[in-house]
């Protein structure tokens, strides 16, 4: 005589084998597995340019600023993704800045819009910047090619210390130019 706990896995046993045999099961498609980091690709891009917009304008006070900046890629390239030889980019958040830095860290969002028409959402990217250098690092590709991938970027201001802290002074840095060195997306 069984004890009733083998007899109820037995059961349970041939009810999950039987399962597996169904019409129901047969026809459902398995569902197809996620990107690889490695399967996305990346896209590189080098000598780009970006304008940072911060309001209201960093003083030797720190506060909260929101940023916008606009800026071009540059030249891009890509093998997984040929088609990619340029873009915009446009980055949104709210961070801590003071004159003379740092501004951020902070998380901004990244929106790209690549030459052949598609776009990219990079969400939570992490912006630092003083009034030597910036960067972007991190994030998560959330739209649009390169889902899965992360970002990175780094450039410099092509304003001099003295004409960045000259608008510190007067009434807070609003605007910050830049170079965009490298501005990467993807498996990185």
């Amino acid at each position: 005589m069984r004890s009733p706990v083998i007899s109820a896995a037995i059961a349970t046993t041939a009810v999950v084998a039987l399962a597996s045999l169904s019409p129901a099961s047969a026809a459902a498609p398995a569902a197809a597995p996620a990107a690889a980091p490695a399967d996305i690709g990346r896209v590189v891009c080098d000598g780009g340019s970006l304008t940072a917009q911060f309001d209201p304008g960093v003083t030797f006070r720190k506060s909260t600023v929101r940023l916008t900046a606009d800026g071009d890629l540059g030249a891009c390239s890509s093998t997984a993704h040929p088609k990619i030889t340029g873009g915009t980019v446009r980055l949104e958040g709210v961070l801590s800045a003071v004159c003379p830095g740092p501004f951020g860290p902070g998380y901004v969002r990244a929106t790209i819009t690549w030459s052949n028409g598609s776009r990219t959402i990079v969400d939570q990217t992490t912006f630092r910047g003083d009034q030597q250098s910036f960067s972007l690092e991190g994030g998560s590709v959330s739209a649009g090619p390169l889902t899965g991938g992360t970002a990175q970027a780094a450039g410099r201001p092509t304003s001099s210390p003295i004409e960045l802290a000259t608008q510190c002074v007067q009434g807070g840095m609003n605007t910050y130019p830049a170079t965009l060195d490298q501005f990467a997306v993807g498996d990185i």
